[in-house]
């Protein structure tokens, strides 16, 4: 039997108690906020323009695609519009201060120039003491686009800072030239690794000079998923073993058959000029059955086509490009879009 002082007792120590494991759950539930609030995003990517060039489309926009990694964007291709995207997809080209080029067609790079003048406008408007150097990475030549992307800001840099006090565009921006293939880039978020493709391999093989010109596929590993992005490029044993185990195969896309006719009807190329054509598409360009070998070959987990030729305005039916890759590829296939997300 419980006397009135023992009740007492028994009471008090039953509140001590449930404050004590009110307090614990709190402080848990406070670490797992925290924890929540403080862990590294998911890795984002977005397909920024999907078109094939250098031919400008009302539908799609050139070739370049935003990763972020950990909240950071790296940008991979400079196709013409790529500052303009950047904003539909909520980001400005002072945002980037890490930019990857494939190879040197104008439909990757042509917009060099307007990326690091928009770049350094936006640096100004701000007026960020701390923004960083925007660094460019990318085959031989590519310091060379960078200078001449200098010197094409420098006319409208002179006639801006003759009547406002704005810092000068020299030291802002750097280029890197790939020195081969391997290890190109790494930070303390992702590791970028190159293979040299076979974008530029017909000219090689028909005796034409190429001097050092290049053209790469890059592997992306984050801490969370991998992506290769093919570039421009024919079937490639060197990219299925960049791609091996991949998460995201990010590809070029060429129907053949499309591609010629739509050629044939749009241009008035002489014979000797289609036949070379016909050529380049044909062993420096990818169908999409043999983008699904590859894909199957390399046990990536999905695909993502891009670069759509020939990529008609208008164009609704993906299934065009889709079908020729799941004849031999047991993934996902995705058919990109201009700002497709994931």
């Amino acid at each position: 039997m419980l006397l009135p002082r023992h009740f007492k007792y028994l009471v008090l120590l039953s509140g001590l108690l449930s404050m004590s494991l009110t307090s614990q759950i709190s402080s848990a539930q406070t670490a797992t906020e925290t924890t929540a609030s403080t862990a590294t995003p998911p890795s984002r990517l977005i397909l920024l323009g999907t078109g094939a060039g250098p031919i400008p489309r009302k539908d799609r926009a050139q070739p370049s695609n935003l990763l972020i990694v950990g909240g950071r964007p790296y940008l991979i291709d400079a196709g013409n519009g790529v500052a303009r995207q950047m904003v539909q997809a909520g980001y400005v080209p002072s945002d980037v201060r890490t930019v990857f080029i494939t190879h040197h067609h104008i439909d990757h790079n042509a917009d060099i120039g307007a990326l690091m003048s928009y770049a350094w406008i936006e640096d100004t408007k701000r007026n960020d003491k701390s923004a960083g150097v925007m660094k460019f990475y990318g085959p031989t030549s590519t310091s060379d686009l960078v200078q001449a992307g200098l010197s094409f800001l420098s006319v409208s840099e002179r006639i801006f800072r003759s009547g406002v006090p704005m810092p000068p565009a020299a030291g802002r921006f750097e280029a890197h030239d790939f020195k081969g293939a391997g290890v190109v880039y790494r930070d303390d978020r992702l590791v970028v690794t190159a293979a040299e493709n076979t974008h530029y391999h017909l000219a090689r093989r028909t005796g034409e000079a190429m001097s050092n010109d290049k053209s790469y596929a890059l592997r992306f590993d984050t801490p969370d998923r991998s992506f290769v992005f093919c570039g421009d490029t024919g079937p490639s044993d060197a990219v299925t073993r960049l791609a091996q185990g991949a998460d995201v195969l990010i590809c070029s896309v060429n129907e053949l058959d499309a591609t010629m006719k739509e050629l044939a009807t749009t241009t008035k190329l002489p014979p000797p000029a289609q036949a070379a054509m016909r050529a380049h598409m044909e062993h420096q360009h990818i169908t999409p059955e043999q983008i699904g070998l590859m894909a199957q070959k390399a046990g990536v987990k999905t695909v993502v086509l891009t670069h759509f030729a020939p990529g008609r305005d208008g164009e609704t039916d993906a299934s065009l490009y889709t079908r020729g890759v799941r004849k031999h590829f047991s993934g996902a296939v995705i058919a990109g879009r201009d700002l497709l997300e994931f």
